[in-house]
């Protein structure tokens, strides 16, 4: 009996299964007819009078083999022939990103049977064929996603218009450009439906600095290529053909945190990158239907939206001017610190220069101090110079006065002896004089200003000796003149006396020649001149036996020695 009754619950189970079986298949072949009359009935207004009828056939799906017919019907491909002529000529062609295409394509489907063969070769035409297409975007990582789903159901050809109309008309390409600018407003509006639908769950990805572009930047990029199966994305690229807004990733996006939300609450970063990258993949295989309910569910606030954005737009607006204020700012800030550096450069060059100037100054001063100290030492020597000059000069007028008075006495008593009868010259034969005179010694009264050298002083005389030649015999003559009292002599011979007066009076008469010897001269006026000839330094008295008595009374002579004779 067990057994009867397991035969007929597997009967029954299995009556079920084909009888659902059979209403799938029924609803399928009803759906398909449904969407072959709505291609019959299409042109160029059916948007709007087909609405109400695409509305609902759109959420329960289109069927696999209508699906490629349906987006190009949807994305007005037929007005796209230009570019079906032009897609062999770009394929030819060469473009710049080809690297980037062939490096990122074998991570497109990689599980994918059909990328395993011929797929990734139309892969890479579409996607080059698009870069040289639209040179401004080019390659961007994520558009392979979007033409391997073109391709999974279309040929090149078609794959290529669609895209090109994907990115114009349905402006996709504004997620692809450098700047990126739709993306960051759709994800600020998504951030916004988050806090909206699900607070709690934004607030705790807010609490872990879990930003929608870590996780949802892909969302917009690949259409859910990367985090749900196929067959979920066919659905969605569906809605979005017919819809043409990107309102079904923002409703499949809340779908998704909506269903998690349990599990996300409770875990970190960490977790929640795995949760996306793996979870969501597995719990909606063969559960597209599933999610499409989930989505319709959803409702959204277009107004509201549309706010978000402007909001978003404005305050980028402003963070842009910001940034432009900042970035020139920070231009004139570098051309000031470039001003500052070349004026500390040119302050430096400045002190360098004072300080080489004061250090210049000082030894200019010190050089000055120097030359001074020297000018003043020179000046002191100069005078103490001028006045041994004047010394000189006044003892040269005093010799030279002497000398006149001695060759005045001399011319006298040549007179004198004259007078007497005798011949002076000879006279001067008979004395025996050396051949010239190795010195002369002349004692002078001392001066003021005595010093040494080639003057000596001794006992209140001036002793000033003169060389002559350097052929002098040893026997060298030395005058001296003393100063002596005659006066008994004198009263002797009065004849004499006449003789020594006429002397004086020639002596006085030289001595006016020079003002400063005539108190010399007065105070020796009443004196006579006595002359010993001294030979080899030894003193020689002259002879009187070699003149007459009244020359020597003239001349107060005295006879010492026979060997002396008396001028």
């Amino acid at each position: 009996m067990h057994l009867e009754a397991d035969a007929k619950c597997r009967t029954f189970n299995r009556e079920d299964s084909e009888g659902s079986q059979r209403n799938e298949e029924a609803e399928a072949e009803e759906l398909a007819v449904s969407w072959l009359d709505v291609m019959k009935r299409w042109d160029g207004n059916s948007r709007k009078k087909l609405k109400s009828q695409v509305d609902k056939l759109i959420y329960r799906g289109v069927p696999n083999d209508l699906r490629a017919l349906i987006w190009m019907v949807l994305a007005n491909d037929s007005n796209k022939s230009h570019l079906r002529l032009k897609y062999p000529e770009l394929i030819e062609q060469t473009s710049p990103c080809e690297k980037l295409i062939r490096r990122d394509i074998c991570r497109t489907y990689p599980e994918h049977k059909f990328f395993k063969e011929q797929g990734q070769e139309s892969l890479f035409n579409v996607i080059k064929a698009y870069s040289l297409w639209d040179r401004e975007v080019g390659y961007c990582q994520g558009s392979p996603f979007i033409v391997g789903i073109l391709l999974l159901q279309m040929p090149e050809e078609e794959a290529f218009c669609v895209l090109v109309e994907l990115m114009e008309s349905y402006k996709m390409r504004e997620f692809f450009k450098p700047s990126m600018k739709e993306l960051s407003v759709n994800l600020y509006i998504l951030s916004e439906l988050i806090q909206e639908h699900i607070p709690e769950l934004h607030t705790h990805f807010k609490a872990q600095g879990f930003h929608p572009t870590t996780y949802a930047s892909q969302w917009f990029l690949t259409m859910f290529a990367t985090v749900l199966p196929l067959n979920a994305v066919f659905r969605i690229m569906d809605i979005f053909l017919w819809e043409q807004t990107y309102d079904v990733i923002f409703q499949v996006g809340i779908a998704l945190l909506k269903e998690g939300k349990d599990l996300l609450i409770n875990m970190d970063i960490e977790g929640m990158l795995q949760y996306f990258r793996t979870t969501v993949y597995r719990n909606y295989v063969g559960a597209e239907d599933d999610l499409i309910k989930s989505v319709r569910q959803i409702k959204l606030d277009q107004k509201k939206m549309r706010r978000l954005k402007q909001v978003y737009t404005s305050e980028k607006e402003r963070e842009s001017a910001e940034m432009e204020e900042c970035k020139r700012l920070s231009f004139e800030n570098s051309v000031l610190c470039q001003r500052i550096k070349t004026l500390e450069d040119e302050t430096c060059h400045l002190a360098d220069k004072l300080i080489k100037g004061q250090v210049s100054r000082a030894e200019q001063a010190e050089e000055m101090f120097i030359l001074k100290r020297e000018l003043v030492a020179l000046r002191r020597h100069d005078g103490e110079l001028s006045e041994k000059l004047k010394e000189a000069t006044r003892r040269n007028c005093y010799i030279d006065a002497k000398l006149q008075s001695i060759c005045a006495e001399n011319e006298a008593l040549r007179q004198a002896l004259s007078s007497l009868g005798h011949d002076p010259m000879q006279f001067v034969e008979d004395v025996e004089m050396p051949n010239c005179v190795y010195s002369d010694q002349i004692k002078l009264p001392k001066l003021d200003s005595c010093q040494g050298g080639e003057e000596r002083c001794d006992a209140g005389y001036c002793t000033i000796e003169r060389q002559e030649s350097s052929e002098c015999n040893p026997g060298a003559m030395k005058v001296l003149a003393e100063n002596t009292s005659v006066n008994q002599q004198n009263e002797k011979n009065n004849h004499a006396r006449s003789i020594s007066s006429d002397s004086v009076i020639s002596s006085s008469s030289s001595d006016q020649t020079n003002p400063n010897m005539n108190s010399y001269y007065k105070g020796n006026m009443q004196t006579d001149s006595k002359l010993v000839i001294s030979q080899n330094g030894s003193s020689l008295n002259a002879n009187p036996l070699s003149m007459s008595e009244g020359l020597k009374k003239t001349l107060g002579l005295s006879t010492k020695n026979s060997n002396d004779r008396v001028l």
